[in-house]
C-alpha cells in the first residue's frame, strides 16, 4: 500500500515516483493499493472516482475533511488501512498528516512501514513565513513518529544528513534517487551554435527565476546572439519574467506548458540548461537535460548538487546575477568545455534510469518483511 498526497490524474514529481513504484510492483504480481485524497492541486474536492484500477493498481481516494495548499487530512484513512490489512505501507512526503496517522497504526496492525520523505527542506524564501514555521514545528514535534518507521527512503545523501539530524538512525536510511526513462536519442552536438539557454519547469517564484532573467543581461553582453527559452506551467509570473527580459534587451520567449515530445526537442536544441533554484529536493529536469547531452548551470544547495555535480556535468555559480550569468556565458562561448561536459552529462544521467532503480524497492520491501 502507498499513501500519497496526490495520484493520477494529478501529475508531478512525487506522483510519478509513486506511479512507477506501484506499477512495477503490480507487474511483479503483488497486490498494490494507492490511498490518496479525492482532490486536485487546485481544489476540485470529490471530483474524481472514489475507486478505480489503473494499470493494475487499485486506487482509493478519500474524502478530505480539510485541505491547505498541497496538504489534506481525512479521518477515513485508519479505517481503510484496517480493512485492507496491508503487509507493507509505503508513506510519501514527510510532514503530511497521514505520516502520523500511519505511524500510530503500526503497532496495532503489525505491518512494515516505510517513509519516503521526498526531501521537503526548502528555505524561508521559497516557502514564506507561515509554511516555514509549520515545517520547523513539525520537525521538532514529530520525531516520535519518525522513530516508528522501519525505513526512510532519501533521494540524496543531502537528505540523508538532514533526516539524521531529526533523529532517524543512519541504519534505517536507504538512498534511492528519482529516475528517468532511458532516452536513446542521438543529439548532434555539431548542430548547436552556442546561443540557446533553456529553463524548463514550473514558472514559479519559488524557482528563483528572477536570478535567471537578471543573469541573462550579463550573458547578452558577452554573447550577442544569446536567447532564453522558458517552458512549463505558469503560476502567474511568466508575463513579468518575459517583459523584464525583453525590456532589458534579452531575447526571451515563453513557450507555455509542453508535452514530452516538445520537451525532447527543447532539450536537444539547447546549449545550456539554466537551473536557478536555491534548493531542490532532487531536480528531475536536470537529469532529463543531461540525458540529452545538455550541460546545466546550477546554484544553491540541496539535491541539485548531487544530480548535477559541478565540474562533472555542468557548472555551479553563486546565486548572484553576474556570477550565474558568467557561468552560462562561459559554457556558450567555450565550445570545448561545453562538448566535454555534454558527453559527461549524458553518461552521468544513465545511472538514474528507472530500470536500474525500481528493483531496489522490491529488494527493500523483502528485506524489511523477513
Amino acid at each position: 500500500m502507498h499513501v500519497s498526497p496526490f495520484y493520477l490524474p494529478v501529475i508531478g514529481g512525487v506522483e510519478e515516483v509513486v506511479r512507477r513504484v506501484a506499477e512495477y510492483m503490480a507487474s511483479k504480481g503483488h497486490e498494490v493499493h494507492i490511498i490518496t485524497y479525492n482532490r486536485l492541486r487546485s481544489g476540485n474536492i470529490m471530483s474524481l472516482p472514489r475507486e478505480e484500477i489503473i494499470n493494475g493498481v487499485h486506487i482509493i481516494r478519500l474524502r478530505p475533511s480539510f485541505t491547505w495548499s498541497h496538504g489534506s487530512y481525512s479521518p477515513e484513512l485508519p479505517e481503510v488501512i484496517r480493512s485492507l490489512r496491508p503487509e507493507v505501507v509505503h508513506v510519501h512526503v514527510w510532514r503530511h498528516p497521514h505520516v502520523f496517522q500511519v505511524a500510530r497504526l503500526k503497532n496495532e496492525l503489525g505491518f512494515t512501514v516505510v517513509l519516503h520523505g521526498h526531501s521537503p527542506f526548502h528555505g524561508l524564501s521559497q516557502l514564506g513565513p507561515v509554511i516555514w514555521t509549520y515545517h520547523r514545528l513539525t520537525d521538532a514535534l514529530g520525531r516520535g513518529a519518525l522513530a516508528r518507521y522501519d525505513a526512510y527512503i532519501a533521494l540524496t545523501s543531502y537528505e540523508s544528513r538532514v533526516i539524521q539530524e531529526l533523529g532517524v538512525s543512519e541504519k534505517k536510511i536507504h538512498v534511492i534517487p528519482n529516475g528517468i526513462d532511458e532516452d536513446r536519442c542521438n543529439v548532434n552536438l555539431s548542430s548547436r551554435d552556442g546561443s540557446t539557454v533553456l529553463y524548463l519547469g514550473r514558472i514559479s517564484r519559488s524557482k528563483n527565476l528572477g536570478l535567471l532573467t537578471k543573469s541573462m543581461e550579463y550573458v547578452r553582453d558577452r554573447v550577442r546572439k544569446a536567447r532564453l527559452l522558458i517552458a512549463g506551467p505558469d503560476e502567474g509570473v511568466a508575463n513579468a519574467i518575459i517583459s523584464y527580459s525583453r525590456s532589458h534587451g534579452v531575447a526571451a520567449n515563453y513557450l507555455g506548458a509542453v508535452n514530452e515530445s516538445e520537451k525532447h526537442t527543447l532539450y536537444s536544441i539547447s546549449d545550456v540548461y539554466a537551473f536557478p533554484s536555491l534548493f531542490e529536493p532532487f531536480g528531475i529536469t536536470l537529469l532529463e537535460a543531461e540525458s540529452h547531452s545538455t550541460p546545466p548551470v546550477i546554484t544553491g544547495y540541496g539535491g541539485q548538487i548531487e544530480v548535477a555535480p559541478p565540474g562533472v556535468v555542468g557548472l555551479w555559480a553563486r546565486p548572484k546575477p553576474r556570477e550565474f550569468g558568467e557561468a552560462i556565458a562561459e559554457l556558450l562561448i567555450d565550445e570545448s568545455l561545453r562538448r566535454r561536459l555534454s558527453v559527461q552529462a549524458r553518461q552521468w544521467s544513465q545511472r538514474f534510469t528507472w530500470d536500474k532503480l525500481l528493483p531496489k524497492y522490491e529488494v527493500l520491501y523483502q528485506k524489511l518483511s523477513t
